[in-house]
């Protein structure tokens, strides 16, 4: 997950404590940290409501009515609330590629082009939500649980989270306008809810436009958000978001009644522009079906907005998410991958490549816990990468090492990107854990085996090994066996059907803490921190998920993924040529884009077409995994390599890129082998079923 990793290892401290109206009235560095609190707080209610369900019913056979919708609003909130502190962190995922080949001059002042895009989408998204709130409220709307609700509750916290966001952006752009007076700032800010306020009064107006109805208030927030530019960043910045909003709206309404593949294709390179221009993916997939549900459809449909948004994280599946960050974020802070290295160095360290066999082990186990490939990277590579290099490893074979055993965790459970997968495409998350067992050790060893013909082979490219005593062996094993402790009790509570994905989350993050505490390195300040970042990272990820729902609700309209079917039906392709062709999109998809984001952009798409094809869901989630990964490390422009060298900056990037080729050739044959013996992948699930 490109950005919010990158900035998780290397902090960046920014300036956001100006006050947005007046000096004291509204001070966003304040409203973002109470906001991102309460989510932190969530967090942790989570928590505690979860472990209770687990404990009430599998000890006192009571199990409870209430924890499962209760724990689906609580995801809500921590999606939502977490919003402003995410944005203000500079933890949303976003596509950087393509801006930083800018030169350094044009760069800022397209990424603040971008940010004004997402102004207007997320001052859109406020307006409807207002709209949708009280409606709720009016119509005295509830759940269909026994708990009965009032749905307003929940979803004021929508609300609330996207009005803090906006409050957030209007406030970065004053960092980037130097020399604006405060005045000016006021009145720039003030325009903005001025006009969401006036669009709410509006109401349901609207005006005849190349033969669509648009609604008045749309283009009330666009006005607005256009003249905010130009106070901000002069008349070019209001001039390019006029024409940018003016010709996506004339793109849009001539396409309308165009055929699906037309439409289709509109969609497809809206969103390019959009993520290529650095706007956040989520905000770039909200932007891509707003315009669509405003311009493309007979009927105006932007009422689908406010209600993707509450839908789109109000889900007991997505509950899992914060479960297994919060145990990855306490397990990072108690110097588990430490720990690791040394435990695998000193069992490992007598074969050839000692080193580098105990980098991808430790990669690929921390790679489980952190969810991100990308964050492994970086801290393995702090970890292992100089060690290595003093001990005498190549760079070649170091960077390799750590690029390779990365991308081992997004198999092994728990993996966050097979949570939202299957979230995605109806798949049981407990067989896609299961599936990824096997295949994850299948590539484990193939790597290790790889490592050690290398070693070999190429003479120099590894240090001297060294045999270690049974007492260095067992020393540094034992501060790793709590971790062995937890990894058994998760997998033994989830497939032993005694907790659902979610349950067995708390359960492993109730445990980390537990550990922690015993090693007397649990404090407050861990616990707190933990609870933020696992706030922020969850509302980073899952407001993907909520921005895709909006993007896919338009493409489903248009009916794009059952079109793709009927033509690849009449090209009467074959299975496995069908599936070279998926392969071949995705791995260079995955050289620019973090995992997640991928697979929400597109399964939409390419599922239907795997299933046309006669393969399992199951399988092609495991497939996915690896092809996004190898992605990540593919030369010339993987994100990985990019991390490593930032790492590593006296390593030649040749180097860099020579170690991670071998890796991604066996990643390859690992997907073929994977092809072939489907069975690699399900038999597993198939037994448990």
């Amino acid at each position: 997950m490109s950005e919010y990793i990158d900035s998780r290892q290397n902090p960046v401290v920014t300036d956001m404590s100006r006050p947005v109206f007046g000096p004291h009235l509204l001070d966003v560095r304040h409203l973002t940290s109470v906001t991102g609190g309460i989510g932190a707080l969530m967090v942790a209610l989570l928590l505690v409501i979860v472990a209770y369900e687990v404990i009430s019913r599998y000890f006192f056979n009571e199990p409870t009515y209430w924890v499962t919708e209760f724990s689906t609003y609580l995801v809500v909130g921590i999606v939502f609330l977490s919003l402003g502190l995410a944005y203000r962190r500079k933890e949303h995922i976003r596509i950087e590629f393509a801006v930083d080949m800018l030169p350094a001059k044009l760069r800022q002042p397209v990424m603040n082009f971008a940010e004004w895009l997402g102004v207007f989408f997320v001052a859109v998204s406020v307006w409807q939500l207002v709209r949708f709130v009280w409606s709720e409220y009016t119509i005295d709307s509830r759940s269909w649980g026994l708990l009965s609700v009032p749905l307003w509750i929940p979803q004021s916290m929508v609300l609330l989270g996207m009005a803090v966001l906006l409050i957030a952006m209007l406030n970065r752009m004053d960092r980037h306008s130097a020399g604006l007076r405060r005045a000016a700032q006021w009145i720039s800010h003030s325009t903005v809810i001025l006009g969401c306020l006036l669009a709410i009064l509006i109401g349901n107006h609207s005006f005849e436009f190349l033969g669509s109805r648009v609604s008045s208030g749309l283009v009330v927030i666009a006005g607005a958000c256009i003249i905010s530019a130009g106070l901000h960043h002069g008349w070019r910045m209001a001039l390019s978001v006029t024409l940018s909003l003016t010709v996506g709206a004339f793109a849009y309404a001539a396409t309308s009644g165009a055929s699906s593949l037309e439409v289709g294709l509109l969609l497809l390179v809206a969103l390019i522009v959009f993520l290529g221009l650095g706007m956040e993916v989520a905000l770039g997939l909200g932007l891509t079906g707003l315009l669509g549900l405003a311009f493309l459809l007979p009927l105006q449909q932007l009422s689908a907005v406010a209600d993707r948004l509450w839908n789109g994280a109000n889900s007991f599946t997505y509950s899992a998410v914060p479960m297994f960050i919060l145990m990855g974020s306490i397990l990072m802070r108690s110097g588990i991958t430490v720990g690791l290295f040394n435990a695998l160095t000193a069992w490992m360290g007598r074969l050839p490549g000692g080193l580098a066999h105990a980098t991808i082990g430790a990669g690929g186990i921390f790679a489980a816990f952190s969810g991100s490939s990308i964050a492994t990277a970086a801290t393995i590579g702090k970890t292992a990468g100089q060690e290595m290099i003093s001990r005498g490893y190549s760079p070649r074979m170091t960077m390799g090492a750590i690029a390779g055993g990365g991308t081992l965790g997004i198999l092994i459970p728990p993996s966050i990107p097979l949570i939202i997968y299957g979230a995605a495409v109806g798949a049981p998350v407990t067989l896609l854990f299961a599936a990824g067992i096997i295949p994850g050790l299948v590539v484990l060893v193939s790597m290790m085996l790889m490592v050690l013909g290398w070693s070999i082979l190429v003479p120099g490219s590894a240090g001297e090994t060294r045999r270690y005593t049974w007492k260095e062996k067992l020393d540094a094993f034992i501060p790793v066996l709590p971790f062995v402790i937890l990894i058994t009790s998760v997998f033994s509570v989830l497939y032993l059907g005694i907790a659902t994905p979610t349950e067995a989350g708390a359960v492993g993050a109730a445990i980390s803490a537990l550990i922690v505490a015993f090693r007397r390195q649990l404090t407050w300040k861990m616990i707190t921190e933990s609870l933020a970042e696992t706030a922020v990272l969850t509302s980073s990820v899952l407001i993907i998920v909520v921005g895709s729902g909006i993007f896919g609700w338009v493409v489903d309209y248009a009916r794009v993924p059952q079109v793709m079917v009927e033509v690849v039906k009449a090209l009467d392709l074959a299975p496995w040529l069908l599936m070279v062709g998926i392969v071949g999109i995705y791995v260079v998809l995955g050289m620019f884009i973090d995992p997640i984001s991928m697979i929400l952009m597109t399964v939409s798409i390419t599922f239907p077409l795997v299933a046309l094809a006669g393969y399992d869901a199951i399988w092609f989630g495991i497939a996915l995994m690896m092809v996004a990964e190898i992605g990540l490390i593919t030369p010339p422009v993987g994100i990985i390599l990019f991390v490593l060298r930032g790492l590593n900056a006296s390593v030649p990037f040749r180097d860099i890129v020579m170690g991670a080729l071998p890796f991604v050739i066996l990643l390859l044959l690992n997907l073929l082998l994977i092809a072939i013996f489907p069975q690699i992948v399900l038999w597993l699930p198939n037994n448990m079923q």
